[in-house]
């Protein structure tokens, strides 16, 4: 059977399909996807027989740009996929699948949370599950929703926790042990203390312990401002192969970032993994947090300073370690 499976999201939202793809992979399916150009290159090449990009519309537009839902369209009709699994909240990942002529369409409705989005949403589907839109209401994590859309179309039981089928799903083949702890460079949790120095005092409370750290992000400048101000030289410009690589090859990864998380997650490398204090950061944790990997969530807290945040993220690392550095994919 030809399988349609629609995630136009995020990277750590793509991901968290990882134990869906691999369970359709094992019932013998054949895979393609709808992605984004941020996420078009996160799972291994051969996950997908084929992969089809839609570049959303910036936000607060909703969407995505005419010509590449036209070419996606088209490339889609070709293939004649015979089922669509939408794992995404959008009404244009609806719209797609319909337009796309595909004669089974499950998804997503949100029930009496949003009674008229659901009401427009199950128009375009052939069956619906119902999920919380709130935050408040979810309960479960984001891979055993997501696994709920394959219902039927493989006989697993329950989303798999084997390293090594969901790294075979993520990772094109073995990968190098690096041996380090990778610190992931973001600015969006800065206002609650995890600033540029936060990182700098991290890494060289990490290598007084001994431990050899390696810093990615995605903002180059950023990126090697952090990594000079700790007296290191930052990995950048990173393609996504390579970035996976060199988190599947870490003893440990700190993250503020659900990618970067879910890719150590998925791949059984240790993780702490960093939130926002917030009114409902206990089911942010309980949705999003590293899905095989012994992990730590460490909630942001604004009131400290770079030096006893690194030093509790310190300790979060220890907590987590040893690790053992999977090389085989």
């Amino acid at each position: 059977m030809k399988i349609l499976l629609v995630r136009n999201d995020g990277i750590g939202d793509a991901l968290a399909c990882a134990p869906l793809v691999a369970a359709l992979h094992a019932a013998g399916h054949t895979l393609g996807a709808v992605l984004g150009p941020g996420n078009a290159q996160i799972f291994a090449r051969d996950a997908f027989a084929h992969v089809h990009v839609l570049e959303r519309i910036p936000w607060p537009d909703h969407g995505s740009t005419p010509t590449t839902r036209r070419t996606a369209l088209a490339e889609a009709r070709a293939i004649g996929y015979d089922v669509a699994l939408i794992a995404s909240e959008e009404i244009d990942a609806y719209t797609f699948a319909r337009d796309a002529g595909i004669k089974k369409r499950v998804g997503f409705i949100n029930g009496w949370e949003k009674p008229l989005k659901s009401m427009r949403v199950r128009t375009l589907l052939t069956r619906a599950l119902v999920r919380e839109a709130s935050a408040w209401r979810a309960r479960d994590h984001e891979a055993a929703i997501l696994f709920a859309l394959g219902e039927g179309l493989h006989v697993e039981p329950r989303p798999t926790r084997d390293v090594m089928r969901l790294r075979r799903v993520i990772l094109d083949g073995p990968v190098e042990c690096n041996g380090c702890v990778v610190l992931q460079v973001s600015r969006k949790h800065a206002h609650f203390g995890l600033s540029e120095a936060a990182y700098a005092a991290l890494a060289r409370e990490l290598m007084r312990s001994g431990h050899s750290v390696l810093f990615l992000g995605d903002e180059p400048a950023l990126t090697q401002s952090v990594a000079h101000a700790a007296g290191m030289v930052a990995a950048s410009n990173l393609d996504t192969a390579t970035w996976k690589a060199r988190i599947a090859g870490a003893r440990a990864v700190v993250t503020p970032d659900s990618g970067a998380a879910h890719v150590a997650g998925f791949t059984g490398v240790p993780c702490v993994d960093c939130f926002v204090p917030h009114s409902a950061t206990v089911r942010d944790i309980a949705r999003w947090r590293p899905w095989t990997s012994p992990a730590r969530a460490h909630v942001l807290d604004p009131t400290r300073d770079a030096d006893a945040l690194a030093q509790r993220l310190a300790a979060d690392v220890r907590a987590v370690l040893p690790p053992r550095c999977m090389a085989v994919a």
